[in-house]
């Protein structure tokens, strides 16, 4: 786009909770008296339209676009990972915990609890119209209009953040069932975390030094524990 779209959005303040929405390239209706009353947001002003005190909200929506793709794909990664075959996030996460979880040394059956879908939801392709331009190249067209993608896309925000909502919830209950079959078993689950200090580096900084790694072997945890005690 060779311009901007501004959306201006009247909101009325007192005696009315509805909301005008106005999409247009021209400038915004005047208001009919300014106030020196200020909000939060630099791009609002306060002022009286038609007897009533209004605020006007100046939202460029090339930003706002830009913006909430990468709070999708924030979601997405913190949820979902790179790549269904690099997997990450809570997903790896719950994934990960669900083997732990399984395992036949904490009293699992060695089976482990089937994972959810693996999709990013926000990758699936739009409807393209395919033209032939003037230099004979075939290009494809999104005719999707730029308001409606946002619309769209503020969708998928609130979707991904129940998704967040919803792994990290069975993330919490897995590692809560861990941690008491640790201490069934009679491992301390502090010994799985892994240990260090910070250490004198070069040019005056401090670096971590590790002493141990972190662990899920219950092995290793009895050995820990073991070690510890006879500190």
């Amino acid at each position: 786009m060779n311009y901007l779209i501004q959306v201006f959005i009247l909101s009325l303040m007192i005696g009315c909770s509805s909301k005008e929405v106005t999409v247009s390239t021209e400038e915004a209706a005047k208001f009919d008296k300014s106030l020196n009353s200020v909000t939060s947001e630099k791009n609002e002003k306060v002022g009286i339209k038609d007897g009533t005190i209004k605020v006007q909200k100046i939202v460029y929506l090339e930003e706002d676009l830009t913006k909430t793709q990468m709070e999708i794909d924030d979601l997405e990664g913190r949820i979902y990972g790179e790549s269904k075959t690099y997997p990450g996030g809570l997903y790896l996460e719950l994934k990960n915990c669900r083997n732990q979880l399984s395992d036949s040394r904490l009293g699992g059956n060695s089976v482990t609890e089937p994972m959810e879908k693996w999709e990013k939801i926000s990758k699936k392709n739009p409807d393209y119209n395919y033209f032939v331009d003037r230099d004979k190249n075939v290009i494809g067209v999104s005719e999707e209009e730029l308001a409606g993608k946002i619309t769209n896309l503020r969708k998928i925000v609130r979707l991904l953040n129940d998704t967040y909502d919803t792994f990290q919830s069975r993330l919490d209950v897995c590692q809560q069932k861990v941690r008491s079959a640790q201490i069934a078993h009679g491992l301390d689950p502090e010994d799985s975390k892994a240990k260090g200090e910070w250490v004198d580096g070069p040019n005056g900084y401090k670096v971590w030094r590790m002493k141990q790694p972190e662990t899920t072997n219950p092995e290793e945890m009895a050995k820990r524990k073991i070690a510890r005690e006879k500190e």
